[in-house]
């Protein structure tokens, strides 16, 4: 399967399992490759509140 057909399944994935596949890609990334584990990590960590995001924000934006 060419890359170009593995998007054009993806996009007709309910989004719900998108959401699994990302979550999938970014935990196999961070598994791989250790500065994006890091960086991360660091943002993870941060605790600097001026750059948090409200979880209520967060959801009417990515909301369906």
């Amino acid at each position: 399967m060419s890359l170009a057909q593995l998007k054009e399944h993806v996009a007709q994935l309910p989004l719900q399992e998108q959401r699994e596949l990302i979550a999938f890609l970014v935990a196999l990334q961070t598994e791989t490759d250790e500065e994006f584990k890091q960086e991360l990590a660091a943002k993870i960590d941060n605790h600097d509140s001026a750059r948090w995001v409200d979880l209520d924000n967060l959801q009417k934006k990515y909301a369906e």
